[in-house]
């Protein structure tokens, strides 16, 4: 084999399934300002700040998102996004990222790094 591995981790390693449950958002900004908006507004006077959020999470190089909730600023998925990937695995961090959906180009909303190193065991059974 010809990988490098960080100290402490086995070179046999096996493969594991990494659940990340999502659940809700709360208290998401209007978002709205697109120029279909502004045309909407001055022609048909509909003024509303819809988003359309949904959640995509980003682990080890894969790429995972929940189902899209329309017109939603508190949105309930109840989703589960599943990776398979090495135990225990190299990447150190999990990016969730709140994002608007629209037709020409996706807007984050806002995003969080969970730390694993935080959130695991030591020792074989966590590291």
């Amino acid at each position: 084999r010809n990988l490098l591995l960080p100290d402490g981790v086995p070179p046999e390693r096996q493969w594991a399934r990494f659940y990340i449950k999502i659940y809700r958002a709360e208290g998401l900004p209007r978002m709205n300002t697109s120029i279909m908006a502004n045309v909407k507004k001055a022609f048909i006077g509909e003024n509303k700040d819809l988003v359309d959020p949904y959640v995509q999470v980003v682990f080890a190089g894969q790429k995972g998102k929940t189902s899209i909730q329309k017109s939603s600023y508190e949105p309930l998925w109840n989703e589960q996004i599943v990776f398979t990937e090495m135990f225990p695995p190299l990447c150190k961090r999990i990016k969730i990222q709140i994002r608007d959906s629209d037709k020409v180009n996706d807007v984050a909303i806002g995003t969080h790094f969970i730390d694993l190193r935080k959130i695991s065991n030591e020792g074989d059974k966590g590291r």
